[in-house]
């Protein structure tokens, strides 16, 4: 009996060796200088662009798509913190040049029409460059980094914003004689001209 519970035990214990495995590849390698070296200028100094807010990610997966599709994404969630802040920006600019109060219905307005915007800024980023590269593990699996840069076009949500103020006559009474809103289009002005 003994003997039997030992080569069971045994046994049991090869079986969980053997079949425990390390899982894939480390897709969270450290920065080798080869990687940094490889890596596409634009990545390392994005470009700035007049009109535009750019982001510049990395990302690494198994599969190439999987790779591009993470660096796109972790690129579109940080720009789209970037323009939230800026945004949020524009409605206390709005409040200080009106002088109205925070609560007030114009502000709400103002504040209402701006998130309408902001909630449809998907449709103003774009992926500007991509570069893919194939990579090997430090136990010799093979990866790739994508590297993907996006940029927002700021004159195509400020043409947006001014046409729905426009359209609102109480909003568009309160906002016109401020500062903000003679930025806003010079703004789409050179939107409008980048476009031609």
């Amino acid at each position: 009996m003994k003997n039997y519970l030992l080569f069971t035990l045994l046994t049991f214990g090869l079986l969980i060796i053997g079949c425990g495995s390390k899982g894939g590849p480390d897709l969270s390698p450290e920065a080798s200088r080869k990687t940094i070296k490889t890596a596409p200028d634009w990545y390392l100094s994005p470009p700035s662009k007049e009109g535009f807010i750019g982001q510049a990610t990395t990302a690494t997966s198994q599969d190439m798509q999987m790779a591009t599709d993470k660096a796109r994404t972790a690129a579109a969630t940080a720009l789209a913190g970037l323009i939230e802040s800026e945004w949020n920006g524009l409605v206390k600019r709005a409040q200080e040049e009106t002088g109205l109060a925070e609560n007030s219905k114009i502000i709400d307005q103002f504040s209402n029409t701006q998130e309408q915007i902001i909630s449809n800024r998907l449709q103003d980023i774009r992926v500007a460059k991509r570069e893919l590269q194939e990579e090997k593990t430090d136990d010799g699996r093979r990866i790739y980094r994508a590297y993907v840069l996006v940029e927002y076009d700021e004159g195509a949500a400020h043409k947006r914003l001014l046409a729905k103020i426009k359209a609102d006559e109480q909003l568009y009474n309160a906002i016109r004689a401020t500062e903000l809103f003679d930025e806003m289009e010079q703004k789409v002005e050179a939107y409008r001209q980048r476009k031609q």
